[in-house]
């Protein structure tokens, strides 16, 4: 189902690492994501079937932690009306000029419940170089020029608040927003502890877990899409070979359907999950959000249908 909501899906996040080059044998050696373009201390990557310039922005400054998570509006009108929206509220707004952006058009940036988010429409979808190029015209690479991982496309993020932050930033989401709530968690304090959002058909654009409370605002991970479980046992594979350990999986999500692996680049402890699947699409007009209890899945740091998962722990936000 096509929601209300101002957002068209999840466009890239952004984020810090001390060392580009050991990221980018992280990103682009080891896992297969396509290098687009390299500006000084930042790289642009994206997967086999992203159309757009970037789905991960990579940051050498000398510091971890994730400088924001950007979502593509549905019209140039809807970010106008979301800007407004902001001002009315009093939310500051950052106005970032498309000419200082390499991938998009103009942006906003706002701080939502300690969490950086960024807004454009315009995008940039350049081709593959040439000799690269898929001779089929709805795909981007050729299937030839792919490693043996070869992330598909961007899928979602995860991120984590302390108590009370995790349901005013759902409820924002939801209400705001408008992003549909497709599956929630309930956890053994009866409390609900996740919720999973979605403005595409996709399981989820966004989910929330919560923190015990005083624990900072956190980004959990980003996830690029597999096709296949196969493809995740590959996955697992490769990183074998490179002496990288995973930190969850392969196994199989409960909440969401969808196969799962998760490792972290060792140079930005950047978590990426690949999500095989997609688990299920969501085309309902009515959808009533499914909602799971710890007795049914098992506890709020393991409640997987199949296999381990990671921890909870995420990464922080980069300073200015």
């Amino acid at each position: 189902m096509i929601t209300n909501s101002p957002l068209a899906k999840l466009g890239h996040v952004a984020t810090h690492t001390p060392d580009l080059e050991e990221s980018l044998w992280f990103f682009e050696e080891v896992l297969g994501l396509h290098l687009v373009e390299r500006d000084g201390s930042t790289a642009y990557l994206r997967g086999q079937r992203d159309w757009d310039h970037h789905t991960l922005k990579v940051i050498e400054s000398g510091q971890k932690g994730v400088d924001h998570i950007a979502f593509r509006t549905r019209s140039a009108e809807a970010l106008s009306e979301l800007t407004e929206q902001f001002e009315s509220e009093g939310t500051d707004v950052t106005y970032v000029d498309g000419d200082e952006e390499v991938g998009h058009g103009d942006a906003i940036r706002v701080e939502k419940f300690g969490h950086p988010y960024e807004f454009y429409y315009d995008v940039d979808q350049p081709d593959a170089p040439e000799g690269q190029r898929s001779g089929l015209k709805n795909r981007i690479y050729s299937e030839s020029v792919a490693n043996r991982i070869a992330p598909r496309r961007i899928d979602h993020v995860h991120v984590q608040d302390e108590n009370e932050t995790a349901r005013a930033h759902a409820a924002w989401l939801e209400e705001e927003l408008g992003f549909r709530l497709n599956e929630r968690y309930r956890g053994d304090d009866g409390e609900l502890w996740g919720w999973w959002f979605a403005v595409t058909a996709l399981p989820h654009d966004i989910a929330i877990h919560r923190e015990p409370a005083g624990e900072p605002s956190g980004f959990h991970h980003l996830s690029y899409h597999l096709d296949s479980l196969q493809d995740l046992w590959t996955a697992a594979d490769i990183l074998s070979e490179h002496g990288i350990e995973p930190d969850g999986g392969p196994g199989r999500h409960a909440i969401t359907r969808a196969d799962f692996l998760y490792v972290s680049d060792p140079a930005s402890d950047f978590r990426i999950e690949f999500f095989a699947g997609p688990g299920y699409l969501n085309f309902e007009p009515d959808w009533d959000p499914i909602e799971w209890s710890a007795d049914e899945i098992g506890g709020e740091t393991n409640h997987q249908w199949v296999g381990e998962g990671p921890s909870w722990d995420g990464i922080g936000y980069a300073s200015e």
